[in-house]
């Protein structure tokens, strides 16, 4: 673990001042939010096989090793925000596919559980649709043990097998 003066000797490092401002301008956050998230990289990924007297050494010769660290650590914090603000994206947009009719309107919801069920053959089937219209996604991946991709597939063949039915109940 490095000392405290290590870590402020870290901090006034010219480069670690630029990486923090890449890192402040490109997640629009704070600057002194982004730079304790650089520290933080610096500190538990980027420096922790260093010693404090190596990091020390490299910061008072100024070697370019330790500079690509902290360039490097920025770059870690800026590919995890990105891919983390796209799985939310990624989940909401699956979310506005899978949201149930108007919870409120329970005729609606017995409506299409009823001609689900007189389409469908399979009572497993009869019961994953029950399932989504009545409990959402998060219940029915937990209820019928799927993953988010199992689930996702099994609502896609879903919807296109009752689409397709549909035209023999409403006849």
């Amino acid at each position: 673990m490095l000392s405290e003066q290590t870590i402020k000797d870290i901090v006034t490092l010219p480069s670690f001042g630029k990486q923090a401002a890449i890192l402040s301008r490109h997640l629009k956050e704070p600057l002194a939010d982004a730079s304790q998230d650089l520290i933080i990289e610096l500190i538990e990924h980027r420096l922790k096989s260093w010693t404090d007297l190596q990091v020390e050494a490299a910061i008072f010769r100024s070697l370019p090793e330790l500079q690509w660290r902290v360039v490097y650590a920025r770059k870690d914090v800026e590919r995890r925000a990105w891919h983390s603000e796209k799985v939310e994206a990624d989940k909401a947009a699956m979310l506005k596919l899978t949201i149930p009719p108007d919870p409120h309107n329970e005729a609606e919801i017995e409506e299409a559980i009823s001609r689900a069920n007189q389409i469908l053959h399979n009572s497993q089937s009869r019961e994953w649709v029950k399932s989504v219209l009545l409990h959402g996604k998060e219940q029915t991946m937990i209820d019928f043990g799927q993953t988010n991709r199992q689930f996702q597939a099994k609502l896609h063949k879903m919807t296109i097998y009752l689409t397709q039915h549909r035209k023999d109940i409403d006849k």
